[in-house]
């Protein structure tokens, strides 16, 4: 029970991880504005409303990347069947980034791609964890 709380705690730190990550990639090639405010929901919508297409692939990469690597990291420490952490992981990762969604307005087909990511990421890593 211990290990396999830890392999939800690791599972979720990798994920967190790597789309931090790719995000942080993303920034870097187009950094935001250093007076950008962040709160300001409008100001924001305007941003990201003018960022170009490949800068919003790096969240959408970064999304799919995170729901691959995190449960299969998850579902290899762990001693339970690879469809709960899988499946447990998944759903958080789903939660958050429709949470993000939510608090950030994007495009709508970028809405629709980035949970599609997390939910074809989840799917593949429970295809590569199901053949451990």
């Amino acid at each position: 029970m211990l290990r396999d709380i830890g392999a939800f705690v690791a599972g979720l730190a990798v994920s967190f991880g790597v789309i931090l990550g790719v995000q942080m990639i993303g920034h870097a090639i187009w950094p935001p504005p250093a007076d950008l405010d962040w709160n300001n929901t409008e100001v924001v919508q305007t941003y990201v409303s003018q960022l170009p297409f490949l800068a919003l692939l790096f969240p959408i990469a970064s999304y799919f990347l995170g729901a691959l690597a995190g449960p299969l990291v998850g579902a290899r420490i762990g001693t339970v069947k690879p469809l709960i952490l899988v499946g447990v992981i998944g759903l958080v990762l789903l939660a958050a980034t429709v949470a993000n969604l939510i608090q950030i307005p994007h495009p709508v087909w970028f809405s629709v791609l980035a949970v599609a990511a997390v939910i074809i990421g989840s799917w593949l890593a429970l295809q590569l964890a199901a053949k451990r």
